[in-house]
């Protein structure tokens, strides 16, 4: 196809591409919603949002050598319907269960549309003019998984948690009545080809336990026997894939791949990417909804910025690319990321919006020449069987990215966050030291201080009293007792009422005195707390910094002599 029709299936395939990757990350924002409405654990919760990812990272590949045999454009109309079949099922669920099975069939029609898009959409345009649907496609890919939260927080506050896998259906719809009108149907080229089970069986049995392991290693300890158990697993299977793959007749997919230093440099720069673009897009709407107390679509129209600039600047990067080669856009994308987390650590509970808007802009803008640069050489002059196994491959590893993201980011969060909690702990204890209050308040206060502390919840407000009604009731009578031990028998009766009220007023004094202790000190190890432990993202996007900028250097990779056939040299 040429011209006008190509253009039409470029945009049909963005279509597909832009729903499977919004809802990557829609979920995100919108977990506490359904968490809420389906009761569901905390490792319910995390299966609703990693069973998408882990599906497309593990049938992507079986998925795009299927559509090759089958007919590519068959297998795309089959995946809009599986997944919005699995979008409506979703909207559905009424336990979460439900909702882990109905996600799972969503992920299944994801995991075929993403690489037949990319390749369909590829094989739209001729090789010469294949520069702007590469660009419009990876542009694509960003701009929706940047998009996932704020789409997903608007949608939950002005409707319900549902409609944010409602509102695929129609799109599904819409983009299957456009497959039949524009797609060659009848008589579409098909691969005549062995399905490879070999090839199938290691590839599933390799990226399974790598991203069940991903997902899980914080909870289950990266050192533990089931942690080791998927490492052995996924290296025994990677070394049986490329055994069964070299020597196969119709591999799965084609090792050739990795002897492009294009594509190779692709899949690098698309998984470091999409490590740094996630880190920030899952974790700063916590930060901003736990700790600046914003609201979920407050949250989600502060991190919007991410998504403009990669829209606006996307195309610009590609034929930027398209003149001057891979390099010099890489490393400047990375360079725009790194400055982007640069500002990221001196993230703190008092930074403004206009802050919050300029480091997000900057990722976006970043990201965008990192996107389109690899969507571009992902497909080096590959055609036919080989440009399908360099998508597949290419969707695999973007997917295994936003799980390492997941995994790198949540897991640095949570050790950082358990260490400033015990900083804060200490500093309680040793506020309590100096403390006019008797030593068993003191026990007692240290107990709650800690119970508020290490709790789940991001609640860092010490709540406690200083005394009970019991207790002050003891502490009067026993004062009186006291005193009256010392009074002559003939003279209690008179001095009993009036000694009593005195003695409870100086109680109730002192117990006042002290609650006013208490109180300050509730307020400094509350703001000590929310200060130490908010800080806890600033310091792991601190850490992040020389990583990032490390990854400029992947922009070598693309360094080679003068190709035959270069992006730099054709014309749309």
């Amino acid at each position: 196809m040429k011209g006008t029709g190509g253009m039409k299936v470029v945009f049909l395939m963005c279509l597909g591409i832009f729903v499977c990757m919004l809802d990557s990350t829609i979920m995100n924002i919108t977990l506490p919603a359904i968490q809420d409405s389906l009761h569901t654990s905390l490792e319910t919760s995390s299966w609703m949002l990693n069973v998408y990812t882990m599906t497309i990272a593990v049938l992507a590949i079986p998925m795009a050598r299927f559509a090759e045999m089958f007919g590519r454009n068959k297998f795309y109309i089959v995946g809009l319907f599986v997944f919005g079949l699995g979008s409506a099922l979703c909207g559905l669920a009424t336990n979460g269960d439900y909702l882990i099975v109905a996600r799972f069939i969503q992920s299944f029609g994801a995991a075929i549309l993403i690489p037949c898009s990319m390749v369909i959409g590829i094989a739209a345009m001729p090789l010469e003019k294949r520069t702007l649907p590469l660009t419009l496609l990876g542009a694509t890919q960003g701009l929706a998984t940047a998009l996932g939260p704020t789409v997903g927080g608007i949608i939950t506050e002005k409707l319900s948690w549902h409609w944010v896998f409602y509102v695929n259906v129609p799109i599904c719809l819409l983009a299957i009545g456009g497959a039949f009108l524009i797609l060659t149907i009848k008589n579409e080229s098909r691969v005549k080809s062995k399905i490879d089970w070999f090839g199938l069986l290691f590839s599933v049995s390799a990226i399974f336990p790598l991203n069940l392991v991903l997902i899980k290693g914080n909870t289950w300890g990266w050192d533990s026997a089931q942690a080791l158990g998927c490492y052995v697993i996924t290296l025994v299977s990677i070394v049986l894939f490329i055994i069964a793959e070299k020597k196969s007749k119709a591999p799965m997919v084609n090792l050739d791949l990795f002897k492009d230093r294009l594509f190779t440099g692709s899949v690098v720069t698309v998984t470091t990417g999409f490590i740094f673009l996630i880190g920030v897009m899952v974790l700063l709407p916590q930060f901003l909804t736990n700790f600046q107390h914003k609201t979920e679509l407050q949250a989600a129209l502060l991190v919007t910025p991410v998504s403009a600039a990669i829209f606006v600047f996307s195309q610009i990067a590609g034929l930027l690319t398209k003149k001057i080669g891979f390099t010099i856009p890489v490393m400047f994308g990375f360079g725009m990321m790194g400055i982007a987390y640069y500002l990221l650590h001196n993230l703190n509970i008092h930074s403004t919006s206009g802050q919050i808007i300029l480091l997000c802009s900057l990722l976006g803008f970043g990201f965008s020449f990192v996107i389109s640069s690899a969507t571009i050489a992902s497909t080096s002059s590959f055609e036919g069987e080989m440009l399908t196994a360099s998508q597949s491959v290419f969707s695999m590893l973007r997917q295994i990215g936003v799980v390492l993201a997941v995994a790198i980011f949540v897991a640095g969060l949570t050790t950082t966050i358990h260490d400033k909690k015990q900083v804060v702990v200490h500093f309680a204890a040793q506020k309590l030291e100096n403390l006019d209050v008797p030593p068993s308040a003191k026990e007692k206060i240290l107990s709650e201080t800690k119970k508020s502390i290490t709790t789940e919840k991001q609640n860092y407000k010490v709540n406690q009293t200083i005394i009970s009604n019991n207790e002050r009731q003891q502490l009067i009578n026993s004062s009186v007792e006291k005193v009256l031990s010392s009074i002559p028998d003939e003279q209690i009766g008179e001095a009993k009422e009036m000694l009593y009220k005195q003695v409870e007023k100086q109680v109730d004094e002192e117990i006042n005195r002290k609650g006013k202790l208490v109180k300050t000190y509730r307020v400094q190890v509350g703001d000590y707390a929310l200060k130490t432990i908010s800080s806890s993202f600033a310091d792991l996007y601190k850490t992040s910094i020389p990583f990032v900028l490390i990854c400029c250097l992947t922009g070598f990779i693309f360094k080679e002599k003068r190709r035959k056939k270069s992006f730099s040299s054709v014309t749309l």
